[in-house]
């Protein structure tokens, strides 16, 4: 079994733990000044995301509940120095770092224009402060995807950026979903700069999961995680994003892989049957699903190695993507990939950084 300490590990999803103080410098008015009259810092809201964003269902900062070394959400801003610590702790080469409060820019519903105003903020904060290629330190860039047209703008500011490896969207709460053709000018510009499409769960409207009323984050974690990825899976494939733009890579972050299976075995039932209504698919949905990337994170090591095996099989070793979801409680750590008895030497090396240098070109 190959050691992860002596083979490249890229992580494709690794959270900075951004800070509007911080960022707030980066965006533009009237966001900068409003946010510097909020007295918000001085009253020690940094990382919390409902200053700024919508909250969700439970403890999120899990205190007292789960404890694990190198993991937490800073009440400090981050620094780039605790992501050089936390990657030589993980042994990591690169990392693909994913802001963690735009994980929550789906759940804002008002008509105003704070998400493409942080979303600008961050990304000038992250090339200037944090990002670093010679250090394996990238970036995706996150897309207010409500937002056409300052998704293109962003875009064009990082167009020649060696630092930004793709593109995020943040699949909760997105309305209409995100196969929808108003976001066909965005797939086309990421189509034609090279860089790949992530589309990342987020907690965004958690409390309102099927109904409001859930009382823990074990409830809605479980439910809407998935589900917010579940639903775009299913737009993307069934409104023909692959069709339309056959050289875009479509990666999935953070929901494990034991759904894509099940998922896969409802959509075909049903385009077997309605195959009219989705009129720009040239073949079976599961040919396109089975030729997108998924992040491993959270992967579901309690499950029976025999179905996890079987969901490795189905999705294929050179179509996943290692993923730490790093510093967040839950993280996993490359053992999570090494330690699976029914992986070889290649399978594990495809998965901890070949198919993300193919993806990301690293």
């Amino acid at each position: 079994m190959i050691d992860a300490a002596e083979h490249r590990i890229i992580d494709c999803d690794w959270h900075y733990q951004d800070s509007f103080e911080e960022i707030a410098e980066y965006m533009d008015d009237p966001w900068r000044t409003q946010y510097k009259r909020s007295n918000w810092g001085d009253s020690g809201v940094k990382q919390n995301l409902s200053s700024f964003f919508p909250t969700s269902t439970g403890d999120r900062q899990a205190y007292g509940k789960v404890v694990r070394e190198h993991s937490n959400y800073p009440d400090e801003p981050e620094t780039p120095d605790r992501i050089r610590e936390g990657m030589e702790y993980l042994d990591i080469d690169a990392s693909l770092q994913i802001s963690h409060l735009a994980l929550a820019m789906g759940g804002v519903q008002t008509d105003d224009e704070r998400t493409q105003a942080f979303a600008k903020g961050h990304i000038r904060y992250m090339l200037e402060e944090v990002l670093d290629p010679d250090d394996g330190v990238y970036g995706l860039v996150p897309l207010p995807y409500s937002d056409v047209d300052s998704s293109l703008e962003i875009l064009e500011m990082v167009e020649d950026e060696e630092a930004i490896r793709g593109g995020c969207f943040v699949t909760a709460g997105a309305n209409p979903p995100l196969g929808n053709r108003k976001y066909d000018p965005i797939y086309e510009r990421l189509e034609d700069m090279g860089l790949p499409i992530v589309y990342h769960t987020g907690g965004s409207g958690l409390d309102d999961y099927v109904r409001a009323g859930y009382e823990e984050m074990i409830e809605t974690h479980t439910l809407g995680f998935l589900e917010s990825n579940m639903s775009q899976l299913v737009s993307v494939t069934c409104r023909g994003v692959p069709e339309k733009f056959p050289d875009l890579d479509i990666v999935f972050m953070e929901s494990g892989v034991t759904y894509v299976p099940g998922l896969i075995s409802r959509l075909e039932e049903e385009y077997l049957k309605r195959p009219e209504e989705a009129p720009l698919l040239e073949k079976r949905p599961s040919e396109y699903i089975t030729d997108y990337y998924f992040g491993t994170q959270p992967l579901e090591v309690s499950a029976s190695p025999r179905l996890l095996e079987l969901c490795f099989d189905m999705l294929g070793t050179d179509r996943l993507l290692y993923a730490s979801d790093y510093p967040h409680w839950d993280f996993d750590s490359p053992s999570t990939i090494t330690d699976l008895p029914f992986l070889s030497d290649d399978d594990r090396k495809r998965i901890l950084s070949g198919n993300a240098a193919e993806v990301f070109g690293l």
